[in-house]
């Protein structure tokens, strides 16, 4: 049962670190998107520049979603992963069916 109760504790903590560190990238990269348009961007050109905001923004989502499932992958291949983390989704038993997913006979 302790065994039990740690692997959901390291399951929380996981998806809370990773979530973070995913965050943290996006902004980073949002940030530095901004940056590099505020520098090198034309300032009289404003839809050029709405247009660039948006670019950025959904780049950095997917770029940091990219990164993000990379570091993912990797830290599971390092990690042994039904020993130490808990199932996010468990399947549900349906309704009147047994063990075996056959739902009993009636008579």
């Amino acid at each position: 049962m302790k065994s039990e109760k740690r692997k959901k504790a390291n399951t929380a903590i996981f998806v809370l670190v990773a979530t973070i560190i995913n965050v943290v990238l996006m902004l980073a990269l949002m940030i530095l998107g901004y940056v590099l348009l505020a520098r090198f961007g034309d300032p009289d050109n404003t839809t050029a520049a709405q247009i660039w905001l948006v670019v950025i923004f959904l780049g950095s989502i997917g770029i940091s979603w990219f990164v993000y499932s990379r570091l993912v992958k990797w830290y599971m291949k390092k990690v042994d992963v039904d020993k130490n983390f808990a199932p996010l989704i468990t399947p549900r038993r349906k309704k009147g069916s047994n063990d075996f997913g056959d739902s009993p006979k009636s008579e």
